[in-house]
């Protein structure tokens, strides 16, 4: 999922310039997960003496309005928890916050933060851990529900003994957040139609990603095709690891033309990462031989009977993109 960070760059770019027009103080910034900074937020350093009763900045079309301080001084205590620089601290600030202000709508989004900034550490336990504390508090949230989808589904391995659990929770949250992804995100008022649908979007592909691992590890290929077939058609910046899996998929099933496709594609995508790029590259060529010779099963050679494109990616894969801000 490095491709899909890059993306994130790009639209944080993008969405930041509209949000610094914004001037209702009294509305927190979306939390980025960007290389582990703290959050930005608008107005930044200039006075804030927004009053308590002013209403919270509306959301774009098809999203929820972002949630909203209730007084200032929640509101500094918000932009104080955001603003620490290691995921542990903001875990802990979360728990501190939610104590000082029971009640408040920010507690989702410092622990949203939290999430975002232990998967950039790769740390998969914490950021599952986190992704439920989102959820407990929004269940609807379709960042929190992709995020724990896809870390649940590339952490869990045919010898786990809760394995059918965790990907049936992992397959259900995935189906979730496509069915929230489009009436639940949370949108700021000024950030552009265009950027928060590519967000939408990176998000839709990783559910369908978790989707389709979840099919690969219970071996059910057909459906892992359709699943993984529809993240790479979302996906603005490809994803090899995406790619591989698709490639395994379609082996499985002897559609060796169209698993090499995916597999070269694979290996275009995975030059750096060359974990990915040495199993896509043995794939390839297993590929090449089988096609070459007109479908028949090369010599010591077999058909990948495990999900093992799951290895190159790392224990919690980066955000699908920076959320819009």
């Amino acid at each position: 999922m490095k491709r899909l960070f890059v993306l994130m760059v790009i639209m944080a770019a993008a969405i930041a310039a509209a949000e610094a027009q914004r001037t209702d103080s009294t509305v927190p910034d979306t939390p980025t997960a960007q290389q582990g900074q703290p959050a930005q937020t608008g107005n930044q350093g200039a006075k804030q003496a927004a009053p308590a009763a002013q209403p919270p900045a509306q959301a774009g079309k098809n999203g929820r309005p972002m949630p909203a301080a209730k007084t200032p001084a929640e509101f500094k205590a918000y932009q104080d928890a955001v603003a620490k620089t290691t995921p542990a601290e903001v875990e802990a600030a979360a728990g501190a916050f939610s104590t000082q202000y029971p009640q408040s709508e920010l507690t989702m989004l410092i622990y949203r933060k939290a999430m975002y900034d232990y998967q950039m550490d790769n740390n998969g336990e914490k950021t599952v851990a986190m992704a439920k504390k989102v959820l407990a508090l929004d269940p609807v949230n379709p960042e929190a529900l992709v995020t724990f989808a896809t870390v649940t589904a590339q952490s869990t391995r045919e010898t786990d003994l809760d394995r059918d659990e965790r990907l049936n929770e992992a397959a259900a949250d995935a189906l979730k957040a496509l069915q929230t992804i489009n009436t639940d995100m949370l949108i700021p008022a000024n950030a552009p139609p265009d950027r928060v649908e590519a967000f939408k979007n990176s998000l839709r592909a990783m559910a369908y990603d978790a989707l389709g691992t979840v099919a690969m590890v219970k071996k059910d290929y057909a459906t892992a095709e359709t699943n993984l077939s529809k993240s790479t058609e979302l996906n603005a910046l490809p994803d090899a690891v995406t790619y591989l899996r698709l490639s395994v998929a379609l082996d499985q099933q002897k559609k060796y033309p169209q698993a090499l496709d995916a597999a070269n594609k694979a290996v275009q995508y995975s030059a750096d990462s060359p974990q990915a790029n040495n199993l896509a590259k043995l794939e390839r060529d297993r590929l090449q031989k089988l096609v070459s010779a007109g479908g028949a099963a090369a010599p010591n050679s077999p058909a990948p009977t495990s999900p093992a494109p799951n290895s190159p990616a790392p224990a919690t894969p980066p955000p699908a993109s920076k959320p819009p801000q």
